[in-house]
């Protein structure tokens, strides 16, 4: 069974022609150009949906649906993640990762287990912590940085990092 990911979310409809506007949630737009086939989950239903075609406004992606050609044939995605199949991701280069590609990872010093990436918690625009629970629900934050990070092996499923004192906890 194939997992999915989202890659925007949609929060209202558009005009008379059963577009709808869609949040962003991939760091690669330019992927609606390309991407037809598509789910759109709500809580309680899932749709199987073909992407007719899709343009930029302010910050948004426009979508029309196939088959869907006035405002009260879409307004029951409203809320809706638009999403696709995992292995559709897009290609990162070498020592890039999808965040959730990091949760659930074991993160270790010198193999000492320090606890399981829970989330991320971004802290500007470019500084995100990897936040870390270990074993009696203690919380722990490492900035998501080459500087601490050694190694990210997804196979393993292991973070080793190397933290300068007062940043790693003691024992």
């Amino acid at each position: 069974m194939s997992q999915f990911i989202a890659i925007a979310l949609i929060v209202k409809a558009r005009g008379i022609r059963g577009e709808v506007s869609a949040e962003i949630l991939t760091d690669f737009p330019e992927r609606f150009s390309s991407t037809t086939s598509v789910r759109v989950a709500l809580p309680d239903v899932q749709y199987q949906e073909v992407i007719q075609s899709a343009r930029f406004h302010k910050g948004r992606v426009l979508l029309k649906f196939r088959g869907r050609e006035r405002p009260e044939q879409v307004r029951e995605l409203i809320g809706g993640e638009v999403r696709i199949p995992l292995e559709e991701r897009m290609p990162l280069p070498e020592g890039a990762f999808y965040e959730s590609d990091l949760l659930g990872l074991r993160v270790e010093q010198k193999g000492r287990n320090l606890g399981v990436v829970a989330e991320l918690f971004r802290t500007g625009a470019e500084g995100v912590n990897l936040v870390l629970r270990d074993g009696n629900d203690r919380e722990l934050m490492i900035p998501l940085a080459r500087a601490l990070v050694r190694d990210v092996d997804l196979e393993r499923g292991v973070i080793q990092v190397d933290l300068p004192p007062g940043l790693a906890p003691s024992s």
